[in-house]
């Protein structure tokens, strides 16, 4: 008698336990740490210094001995997991001449467009407002870039024909060889460019105008070394390089040097 108490004792404490037991694993499950969504708005902090003001193979300021520096912004919003909103600012900050914007505030660029990546190809079209001098030059550009072996890419920067500004083309393109050593992350870079006649203006001994003739405008050899800056903050990196040019006359007339190195070294610090 005693043993059927004690099984029947048994039976009844499991047929309460076990609903208890169960609620309490379900409980556990549902309030499990789900992994943090990615924001959909993040940018990069760019803040570099260079011994030239490149632009399309044009050395702007020329030879000089003075530091310029570059510091930008850029801002994406993820609509969907393949396509992102892009916002950016880029500006030339130096003392070389009176600033028509303020202080050493030579030149402010600002662009805004999107990009699209299909597989390893992304597709990055931007509109472009740059202002210096007292003008704003305004263009459009087009960009394929393929994410395998050397990177190729095709740039397509179209000015658009406002106020003193022909429609003039520029289109680059570009490859870059990527390898680690240790933390030390290196790139070279190397690209190429054809340009419609127009887009580069010169003079002569003489100072008569001089506008440049179609053809390849000049070509570029980089090599670059980042490593990680995590005191600064997660995943920003410093980087030193250097990028060789050689222009064409014909084609860049305004260069007082045809052939020339730009040293730069910067912190990108992403957010």
């Amino acid at each position: 008698m005693t043993n059927y108490r004690s099984k029947s004792t048994l039976a009844l404490a499991a047929l309460i336990a076990l609903p208890v037991l169960s609620w309490a694993g379900s409980v556990e499950k549902a309030t499990a740490a789900e992994p943090a969504a990615k924001p959909s708005i993040t940018g990069n902090l760019s803040l570099n210094v260079d011994s030239h003001f490149v632009s399309f193979g044009s050395d702007v300021w020329g030879p000089n001995s003075q530091i310029l520096f570059h510091p930008s912004i850029e801002l994406t919003k993820a609509i969907t997991s393949d396509f992102k909103l892009i916002l950016g600012t880029w500006w030339d900050v130096n003392d070389r001449a009176t600033s028509s914007i303020g202080n050493r505030i030579q030149e402010v660029d600002v662009w805004f467009g999107g990009a699209y990546t299909t597989g390893i190809l992304t597709t990055t079209a931007l509109y472009q407002q740059w202002m210096y001098a007292g003008t704003n030059e305004q263009a459009a550009e087009l960009k394929f870039a393929v994410d395998t072996f050397l990177k190729p890419s095709l740039l397509i920067h179209q000015r658009l024909g406002t106020g003193a500004y022909g429609a003039d083309t520029v289109a680059v393109l570009g490859v870059a060889y990527d390898f680690k050593a240790g933390p030390v992350s290196f790139s070279v870079p190397a690209s190429v460019s054809y340009e419609s006649g127009g887009y580069h203006q010169g003079k002569d001994a003489t100072g008569a105008p001089v506008i440049g003739k179609s053809g390849v405008g000049f070509g570029s050899l980089g090599l670059s070394a980042s490593v990680p800056t995590d005191f600064v903050s997660k995943d920003s990196t410093f980087s030193v390089g250097v990028t060789g040019y050689a222009t064409q006359k014909s084609v860049i007339p305004g260069n007082a040097k045809q052939n020339f190195l730009n040293l730069t070294a910067g912190i990108s610090i992403p957010f």
